[in-house]
């Protein structure tokens, strides 16, 4: 299958189909998580209260556990 390269944007704002089909197992460089929360941050929320927390996991192993305690 052949995925078009998408732009940060549209990579943000497509729908749910489309994101299943993004390659999951391929390295995101730090730079451009950075910049993803960049963007996130100009979302709304509710009460316009900005309660945000971010963690950014790189480490595999920790990253494993961490799904392990949301998946069952």
């Amino acid at each position: 299958m052949t995925i078009s390269p998408l732009s940060l944007d549209e990579l943000l704002t497509t729908t749910r189909s489309v994101r299943k089909r993004l390659d999951l197992d391929r390295p995101v460089p730090i730079e451009l998580v950075r910049e993803c929360l960049d963007i996130a941050l100009q979302a709304p929320s509710g009460g316009n209260r900005q309660g945000w927390h971010w963690i950014v996991v790189t480490d595999p192993e920790l990253r494993s556990q961490i799904g392990a305690y949301y998946t069952g």
